[in-house]
């Protein structure tokens, strides 16, 4: 089986069309590892077909493109458990301050901020299991979770499709 994929297999597996995939990369919310080469077609890599399944998922459900592309470009997963990004808003931990010169803090300060006109938005890759504890965090103000697993099978789903015909 070739893991490579190509343009239809990455749309299909990633739920997008060609113009949302030209588009994205032409705007910089995805960088591709291969650049276009004239008279070939362009591959992917299954992680950039992932990656870009992830990227869909956040921004149909409101997710703003930049933070929707920052928090889908290191994805990863478990052994033993399906893995979640979860994108979140909430008060974010100052950083203590220290003397000119002298050693940092080794713990944060225990302030917290939180702009409710511009709300920080963080992004963590749990497992499943872990969810039910993120979302009973007061801290946390509202969420927007995607399955990296669904989204993994479903881009090794269309790579096999293609493969058998």
């Amino acid at each position: 089986m070739n893991t490579d994929l190509d343009i239809h297999q990455v749309c299909k597996g990633a739920a997008i069309t060609r113009i949302q995939l030209n588009q994205w990369i032409s705007r910089g919310y995805f960088r591709p590892a291969n650049e276009p080469v004239n008279g070939k077609a362009r591959t992917f890599s299954i992680n950039e077909a992932i990656t870009l399944g992830v990227f869909a998922e956040l921004t149909r459900i409101g997710v703003p493109y930049d933070v929707a592309a920052q928090h889908s470009r290191l994805l990863h997963g478990f052994k033993d458990e399906a893995a979640l990004l979860v994108v979140y808003q909430g008060p974010q931990e100052l950083i203590a301050t220290s003397e000119r010169g002298a050693p940092p803090p080794a713990q944060p300060s225990g302030v917290k901020f939180y702009d409710p006109a511009m709300p920080p938005m963080v992004g963590e890759i749990i497992k499943i299991s872990k969810l039910g504890d993120l979302a009973a965090n007061p801290d946390v103000r509202s969420m927007a979770v995607v399955n990296i697993d669904h989204v993994e099978s479903r881009v090794k789903a269309a790579m096999t499709a293609s493969d058998q015909n």
